[in-house]
């Protein structure tokens, strides 16, 4: 089972920079946005889960349209900065709860049958190096999605940290293949840095994962960020308003099931 009174500890003591992050990849945040406003309905406010939304970047832009947002994540921190945020700038959310994403049915303000529109579960996914937890996670969001609802979910790619030593210590993957590599590659955890587990999966097991709650179909994978992930999309970011917005025309991201 995953420890995640570690990962917990690590956004605790790194809320600030969690928040900056989407600054920094605004190319993530900005493709994340457009597939969200893809499922929204222009004609009446939503119920809408944010499951690991952190400091609130997505669920304070939703409030602001009008939808009743339930924010939960596992650090109080980062819930904290969200508290923060919508109380300076009159953002009134239906509720902000520090749980842990594999607790939520235990959770009655959280969770009931049929309760929401959209689930965003961009957060937990990555975090949870057991395919036991993660499927919990996926069947609660499942059962608390209304018929016609979406759920979007996020995970990280193991070719993301692949991409990652290629670029700052190639040599790397040779030199502790026998000694961690092959084990992660097969496998998806990488336990390396111990504050903060993740999972890194791939493209195909995503499919398969889904397969495995049969009330859910997967309707489409998309990359928030694609080749100009792991800080290439910088000279991007720093584009003025339209000419980055034309430059951000492309197809969105994140995996996506539709009940």
């Amino acid at each position: 089972m995953t420890e995640t009174a570690s990962v917990a500890k690590w956004y605790n003591e790194n809320a600030a920079l969690e928040h900056d992050r989407l600054i920094a990849c605004r190319l993530e945040f900005s493709i994340s946005w457009r597939i969200i406003t893809q499922y929204l309905d222009g004609n009446k406010p939503l119920e809408i889960l944010d499951l690991g939304g952190g400091t609130g970047r997505y669920a304070t832009k939703l409030a602001k349209l009008g939808h009743s947002v339930t924010l939960v994540d596992i650090s109080e921190a980062e819930l904290d900065i969200a508290r923060s945020i919508a109380k300076e700038e009159s953002i009134s959310l239906t509720d902000i709860i520090q749980a842990d994403a594999r607790d939520i049915r235990s959770n009655p303000v959280i969770f009931q049958e049929q309760k929401y529109d959209l689930i965003l579960c961009q957060g937990p996914f990555y975090h949870l190096l057991e395919e036991s937890e993660r499927l919990d996670v996926l069947s609660a969001c499942a059962a608390a999605v209304k018929p016609g609802g979406f759920i979007l979910a996020a995970f990280v790619l193991r070719y993301a940290h692949l991409r990652d030593i290629a670029q700052r210590d190639p040599a790397r993957l040779a030199r502790e293949y026998d000694s961690f590599y092959a084990g992660y590659l097969a496998e998806g955890k990488y336990t390396r840095n111990t504050l903060s587990y993740s999972y890194h999966t791939h493209p195909s097991e995503v499919n398969a994962f889904f397969a495995k709650v049969p009330e859910l179909q997967l309707e489409r994978q998309v990359a928030c960020e694609g080749f100009l992930g792991g800080g290439l999309s910088s000279k991007l970011g720093d584009l003025p308003g339209d000419a980055y917005e034309n430059s951000c025309e492309t197809e969105n991201p994140k995996p996506q099931c539709s009940r």
